[in-house]
């Protein structure tokens, strides 16, 4: 060009030959693990240079062995990664550490895993060769005992874990969404900004539209810009951005907000209010592959089933970890259990199914493995009898061939042992109740209790409790109550705004929350922080041993060598089994439980509800805070309160479907009598009180009653065709037909008495049910 000057000339030469440099530096470096493209969307405010040695890390591990086509994208890990070049609407109040999932050929799939092999940071082996595909809208649970790995894999997938062999790889255009167990914060957004900051292409499509209105009203006006305005317009209706604050909305309330919560910043709620945030972002950020990793903790019963109803229609693909039942059993259609460090894969089953699938596969590898033991032991028969035999030594032969083929077929060795493990169910024992003086062990009088830096305006008023010996009590109430506070006033963590706290001279209070594991020091041995624990204060036992805390954690547990571990080398429910272990070795009188299962798995659930239901007798009392059915059903409570609107509602009745459906004490429930404080409190006579203790004992005893009646049911059936089929073989024998004709008479009474009690159980249950 004889009009360009000679310097600008040279500078584009300059230019043009380092674009190709770059590109043939492209073409031979995307094939390799080492390099990787950063999406634009995610650093928009800083002008990275393409190749500068920073960005080609992958994580901070050094890279692992991958396929010759993987690709790596390196997001931020707060809710989704995805390959558009979208910017988002807001910067981030803080910025997370940088995760990455690899890309490539999935076949098909939405995430492959090829020959995984995973361990812990000390080195210690947690899965190896796993091979598993998520295809399109697919929802698969992943179930396994706490620190089997479930959370690794998450690691893996995301980028944040060393993979020790193979691969993990998402498809090129699939948008990923990870919510992990740790809270959003920093965000100095209102709550609905915060949901809506990752709805990509609506916050794009709005930008854009209202980036054009901005030119027009400046005084562009021409057909051009016009005609990119109703484009944009048109985007932005397809892509959902005139529903987008009713979307939000409704995933917020769904998730326990009020409808005034969406105007109020982030950082007005607590960490348990933040994950529900966070949550609500991903789901609205609506990925491609959506990963939640135990996402029920911090929801109460409500917003749990809201949250199963909308995974169970969620159009993309799903991996869940969670120990809730009840949410698996509505949101997922496949399960894989991670359980002797492999991946066992349960297509098309829901939770329940993958029970009885998982029984059926254990019995028959079993019967199958049996089957062949016993064909080579045949064989083998054969061998050491005929083998020596001129006539018979072909044959003979024949059958050790026969029996090298089933071993070398591997038919001789017996079943994995993640087919067949049955595993020990945690138990606990909590130790016996020091009794106290007299009946009552704790007492609120007259209480107003809130938090100071609210201006000392009480969040409950006139609370009149009083906690006596043998109760088991219930608190239930809509989200934001104040059940949590309660608990806490309870234990003297939070001085009362007015009003008393008595407590019992012999009150030996223990507690457990849900945040206690998150409390231990990471530093600490597990058997350390349990045994200095039950060793410590006034009511310590200085004669516990190490022998005394490695017996409890094992029980629960944390065997072999878990107990030496520091607790930053534990899995999140690993760590609640540490907290419960402390809380088992420390005798008291009266155990507040401040949401006590969330972190535990099914199994420790399972024991500490059990645990619960046969503690205490006249001595010892309980108070929960749970949402959690299953294992507030286990315990057996005597009384129900309901915190709501300031005040507090105690009924002396054990829990109803009710309970569950809604939270609202109404005249229905019984006359109501006001404290002088003005508590409302249910009163009832002396003979309805007994009347209605020994309904309750029936009706939370039955389901095992009945169970057994079952079994004798079937028992005396068996017994009488015998004695038929006897009859019939004696028939010609009167004296022997007289005796048979009794035993028979007598297997009849005992089955139609049988019968008469389990109708009784029925109803009982039914009308413990209703009230």
């Amino acid at each position: 060009n004889k009009t360009m000057p000679m310097h600008s000339f040279l500078k584009a030469i300059a230019v043009y030959g380092l674009l190709q440099t770059t590109n043939a530096f492209l073409s031979t470096s995307t094939s390799t693990s080492t390099f990787h493209c950063y999406s634009s969307n995610y650093y928009p405010y800083t002008a990275t240079p393409l190749l500068k040695s920073s960005n080609l890390k992958r994580h901070p591990f050094p890279p692992t062995a991958a396929s010759a086509s993987t690709t790596t994208t390196t997001t931020l890990h707060s809710s989704t990664t995805t390959s558009s070049s979208s910017s988002p609407s807001a910067t981030p109040a803080s910025a997370p550490a940088n995760i990455g999932v690899s890309r490539g050929d999935t076949k098909g799939a939405t995430l492959l895993l090829s020959h995984l092999s995973l361990s812990t940071g000390s080195g210690k082996e947690l899965l190896q060769n796993i091979n598993f595909r998520v295809d399109p809208s697919e929802r698969w649970g992943i179930v396994g005992p706490n620190g089997c790995g479930k959370s690794t894999l998450f690691g893996a997938i995301t980028g944040s874990v060393r993979i020790d062999e193979g691969e993990a790889l998402v498809a090129p255009k699939v948008k990923v969404g990870y919510l992990k167990q740790t809270a959003v914060s920093g965000s100095v957004r209102t709550v609905r900004q915060e949901a809506a900051s990752e709805m990509e292409e609506i916050n794009t499509a709005r930008e854009r539209m209202e980036r054009l209105e901005h030119q027009i009203a400046n005084g562009d006006s021409s057909e051009r810009t016009l005609n990119a305005l109703v484009a944009a317009q048109n985007r932005f209706k397809d892509v959902g951005g005139f529903t987008q604050d009713q979307d939000v909305d409704v995933v917020l309330r769904g998730l326990g907000f009020h409808s005034t919560d969406g105007d109020r910043p982030v950082s007005d709620f607590s960490g348990g209010w933040q994950m529900r945030i966070a949550l609500a972002r991903l789901l609205l950020s609506q990925p491609d592959l959506l990963l939640l990793d135990e996402p029920s903790n911090h929801l109460d019963s409500s917003a749990r089933d809201w949250l199963g109803a909308y995974l169970s229609k969620y159009t993309g693909s799903i991996l869940l970890v969670s120990h809730d039942v009840a949410l698996l059993t509505k949101s997922v259609n496949s399960i894989a259990e991670v359980s002797g460090g492999t991946l066992l894969q349960y297509v098309s089953c829901n939770y329940e199914k993958y029970l009885v699938e998982k029984e059926f596969r254990a019995k028959s590898a079993m019967a199958e493995y049996e089957r062949n033991i016993a064909e080579a032991a045949r064989l083998q028969q054969f061998v050491d009898k005929y083998g020596a035999s001129a006539t018979k030594a072909s044959a003979a032969q024949s059958r050790v061939k026969m029996i090298e083929k089933m071993r070398k077929e591997g038919k001789l060795d017996p079943p994995p042992v993640a087919v067949t493990e049955v595993r020990r169910k945690p138990s606990l024992v909590l130790p016996d109740p020091p009794k106290g003086i007299g009946e009552e062990l704790l007492v609120l009088k007259g209480a107003n209790i809130g938090y100071d830096e609210e201006g000392g305006m009480p969040i409950l008023e006139g609370i009149d409790l009083v906690i006596n010996r043998g109760v088991k009590l219930i608190l239930r109430g809509p989200n934001g109550a104040g059940k949590s506070t309660l608990l806490a006033a309870l234990r003297g963590k939070l001085p009362l705004l007015s009003g008393e706290r008595i407590e019992n001279e012999k009150l030996r209070l223990g507690v457990f929350t849900q945040d206690l594991a998150q409390e231990l020091d990471v530093t600490a041995r597990a058997m350390d922080i349990v045994t200095d624990y039950a060793r410590e204060g006034a009511h310590g036992d200085i004669t516990i041993s190490n022998q005394d805390a490695r017996g409890v954690m094992g029980r629960l547990g944390l065997g072999d060598e878990k107990p030496l571990r520091k607790v930053g080398e534990l899995s999140g429910g690993e760590k609640a089994r540490v907290a419960l272990s402390m809380f088992a070795l420390k005798a008291s009188n009266l155990l507040l439980l401040d949401e006590p299962s969330n972190h535990l798995d099914v199994e420790c659930i399972e024991a500490l509800g059990d645990s619960l239901s046969n503690w205490g007798g006249k001595d010892g009392s309980v108070v929960v805070v749970s949402h959690d059915r299953a294992f507030c059903e286990s315990v057996g409570f005597t009384h129900v309160g309901t915190v709501m609107d300031g005040g507090l509602v105690i009924e002396e009745r054990g829990l109803t479907d009710k309970d569950w459906e809604i939270y609202n004490i109404d005249s229905s429930l019984g006359d109501v009598t006001e404290s002088e404080s003005g508590t409302p409190v249910v009163e009832l006579s002396a003979e309805e009180k007994a009347e209605q203790e020994r309904k309750r004992k029936l009706a939370f005893n039955a389901p095992k009653r009945i169970k057994k009646i079952e079994d004798l049911i079937e028992s005396a059936e068996m017994k009488i065709a015998e004695l038929d089929a006897g009859m019939l073989e004696h028939g010609s024998d009167v004296e022997k037909l007289m005796e048979m004709t009794e035993k028979k008479t007598k297997e009849e009474d005992a089955v139609s008495q049988l019968m008469e009690e389990w109708e009784m159980l029925e109803e009982v249950m039914a009308e413990m049910n209703s009230i």
